[in-house]
């Protein structure tokens, strides 16, 4: 288990916390979420959670109890029995944790129950499990190396490839590989480091984009002389617009 959880300062704008009852339930809100397991999910007993989360403050287990009902009625917790086991569920807690790594994670508690992951409608709701969180982050954000030291996902080489042509991306990705090489530069997005100044270094704005299909996807040595020489009478062209 995690050794302590993110809380947002977006909950200085919620609107159930002023909802609560009390102070103390609010207190419990909070400092809950540092318990939880990698799923939100944490146990769901009063005494229990007296006494690893107010092991200090000397409260009553029905005081407990109280602010668990207080945060079950506005939302802000679920419970559910599992084996005999009484367990709370936060719905919102994985889609307000920014960083959420499962495989670095001890085994959870539990997993919410199906039912609490669906609506009202039979639908699947917004929230997630945390391994559902990764595994779209990860679908979402693959990348494929087009150089030794450039990587891009498919959307985003369609996207340079849509508006500069095929063989001027290549231009741009070398570019990029050969200074992050020599450099050790690295980038957070290689995609947004293309745009933000290599596009500008290798003229790729004033270039015409040239179709795909008239520039073969593996030239030979002679079609990429001749790609070559297209290229740097393009560039010229364009140094010529800015003088």
């Amino acid at each position: 288990m995690a050794r302590g959880r993110m809380l947002l300062n977006s909950i200085s704008d919620s609107k159930k916390m002023p909802r609560l009852k009390t102070d103390g339930a609010r207190l419990l809100y909070t400092w809950l979420i540092s318990h939880m397991d990698v799923n939100g999910c944490f146990y769901g007993n009063a005494h229990i959670i007296n006494c690893k989360v107010f092991p200090r403050l000397k409260k009553q287990d029905r005081t407990v109890e109280e602010y668990l009902q207080d945060l079950e009625k506005r939302g802000l917790i679920k419970r559910f029995e599992e084996d005999g086991e009484r367990f709370l569920w936060m719905p919102d807690f994985v889609d307000k944790q920014p960083a959420l790594y499962p495989d670095r994670e001890t085994k959870p508690y539990t997993n919410p129950p199906h039912d609490l992951l669906m609506s009202k409608s039979g639908s699947k709701s917004r929230v997630s499990t945390a391994k559902e969180k990764v595994r779209e982050k990860k679908v979402k954000e693959e990348k494929k190396y087009f150089a030794e030291f450039v990587s891009l996902s498919k959307q985003e080489h369609q996207k340079l490839v849509d508006t500069y042509g095929f063989q001027t991306v290549r231009t741009l990705i070398t570019t990029l590989d050969n200074y992050k090489g020599s450099s050790g530069k690295k980038y957070k997005s290689d995609y947004r480091a293309i745009l933000n100044w290599v596009v500008d270094k290798v003229g790729a704005k004033e270039i015409e984009p040239v179709s795909e299909t008239v520039l073969a996807p593996n030239p030979t040595p002679e079609q990429s002389k001749r790609t070559a020489k297209f290229f740097a009478e393009q560039k010229k062209l364009a140094e010529a617009k800015r003088m």
